[in-house]
């Protein structure tokens, strides 16, 4: 028979393969999620469950989800796989929409589907028999009779990030983990435990590029402590062998060299919202037209509307976005913190500015180990939300293109 491994979500098994024939979902986990998971298996002589546990990889549904959309199957890429295979299929979506997927899939019971099934047939075969009977089609599709060969043809190769996206908005399914059992494949000699913990891979990573060091170095750490199921996605610059890209000017020169040779790599660039840092960011947004380099600015926030600055003229309340925001200013600062202006930047007729004792905000945000109860993360998580999405977009366009090539 050979050994087995599977991908699963409780009781539903969504992608298996046997020996070396199966699909690598090493992207969706970290060397953390190594863990005791459940294996069933059936008794031959007395035809009695058994279950065995044995070390897997296992994530809560949420993160893996977190993950898939970084490789880009976003929603809108499973939208197109499946009108994608409507059209290889022909089979008609207005008897059996992709809408009709998500809420059938979203009320599905995962808990009940039985784990005792036939592991040498394919996901449409395991579909027809374990899925598609508890669906409840006839709330969701125009012809119900019809729509049961659709939905089967839509299911049978359909991806399984596609599948773990659509139960994302299932309620039962959200409170699960999704497994990835390799033992057997391993016990069998078939693989070796570091293949199998490997992470994403190169080009499904992205590096991030900053103005100065000490910003990627609070991005680097704010990851770490609110998203750390996403940090093995991103690469920085190498900080203890000296910052090659200090100051904004620098920044443009390196980017306008990238735009002009083939790069690889999954690049996002990250300008300051400061005077400095917008003139670096409009020199550079419209020269890029490569898909796998974005640049960004940190954003513009209402609260930096009306912040106190000091100056030759003395104290005033001034909006500083776009003329004084650095990453220091998205940490959980002082009430009374302010801005002092500093020099007058002819080319881009502004002062610049910066935030006062911004070291002693950064050297307390990067002594945390843990979250703290009572500090404000509100805004650095808002930049890492926008960067994250970013690179979201970049893979979707790239999922997307993908089905857009493919013959049909």
């Amino acid at each position: 028979m050979g050994s087995m491994v599977f991908l699963s979500v409780g009781g539903l098994e969504i992608d298996w393969g046997k020996n070396r024939g199966f699909t690598d979902h090493s992207a969706l986990y970290q060397p953390s999620d190594l863990k005791e998971i459940p294996y069933y298996y059936v008794d031959l002589d007395t035809d009695e469950d058994i279950i065995e546990y044995k070390d897997g990889l296992s994530k809560p549904l949420n993160e893996v989800i977190d993950r898939i959309e970084l490789l880009g199957h976003t929603s809108e890429a499973c939208k197109s796989e499946f009108h994608y295979l409507s059209r290889l299929n022909d089979f008609n979506t207005e008897l059996f929409s992709f809408e009709n997927l998500q809420k059938s899939i979203s009320e599905l019971d995962i808990k009940n589907i039985s784990k005792r099934y036939d592991d040498e047939h394919d996901f449409g075969k395991f579909f027809r028999r374990e899925i598609f009977p508890k669906l409840n089609i006839e709330k969701h599709a125009n012809d119900p009779h019809h729509a049961q060969f659709n939905a089967c043809y839509a299911m049978e190769n359909l991806s399984s990030y596609t599948i773990l996206h659509l139960l994302r908005n299932n309620p039962i399914a959200r409170t699960l983990t999704v497994d990835w059992g390799f033992a057997d494949i391993e016990y069998g000699g078939w693989v070796t435990r570091e293949e199998m913990i490997c992470g994403p891979q190169a080009n499904d990573k992205f590096l991030i590029i900053t103005e100065g060091s000490s910003d990627a170095k609070i991005i680097k750490h704010a990851l770490h402590l609110l998203k750390p199921h996403l940090l093995d996605f991103f690469d920085f610059i190498d900080m203890e062998e000296g910052y090659p890209f200090t100051g904004s000017g620098n920044l443009v020169k390196f980017i306008k060299g990238l735009t002009s040779f083939s790069v690889q790599n999954n690049i996002i660039v990250i300008f300051d919202n400061d005077a400095e840092g917008v003139y670096g960011y409009n020199s550079c947004k419209n020269l890029n037209s490569r898909d796998n380099i974005s640049i960004l600015k940190l954003p513009d926030l209402d609260e930096f509307n009306c912040f106190k600055t000091l100056g030759p003229s003395g104290e005033h309340f001034l909006d500083i976005n776009g003329l004084a925001v650095a990453i220091e200013c998205f940490l959980d600062i002082e009430k009374d913190a302010c801005i002092r202006w500093s020099e007058y930047k002819y080319s881009m007729d502004a002062y610049q500015g910066s935030l006062v004792s911004k070291d002693k905000y950064k050297l307390e945000f990067l002594r945390q180990k843990t979250i703290k109860e009572n500090y404000d993360y509100k805004k650095i998580l808002l930049v890492i939300e926008n960067i994250i999405h970013e690179c979201v977009k970049m893979k979707e366009r790239e999922v997307l293109k993908s089905f857009e090539s493919l013959p049909y």
